[in-house]
């Protein structure tokens, strides 16, 4: 956040702004758990096709321990 962006806005408008920054954020954040979610099965699917657990590691950035857990979870 820039210095820029803070204060002599009217209290109106700045309310508006926050309105849509609000709302952006909130649909932004559904689709990056509906995005977590598919990355998790396909994990799954891809680690019970035979990918390698250290490939699936590399592609998704979580850890050996978290794809276990994911594994034991479904």
């Amino acid at each position: 956040m820039d210095h820029k962006d803070v204060g002599g806005a009217d209290p109106e408008a700045a309310e508006e702004g926050l309105v849509r920054a609000a709302k952006a954020y909130r649909k932004t954040e559904k689709a990056h758990e509906e995005a977590r979610q598919e990355l998790k099965r396909a994990a799954i699917r891809a680690m019970g096709a035979g990918v390698k657990q250290s490939e699936v590691v590399k592609v998704t950035g979580w850890t050996r321990e978290y794809l276990r857990r994911l594994k034991k979870d479904r």
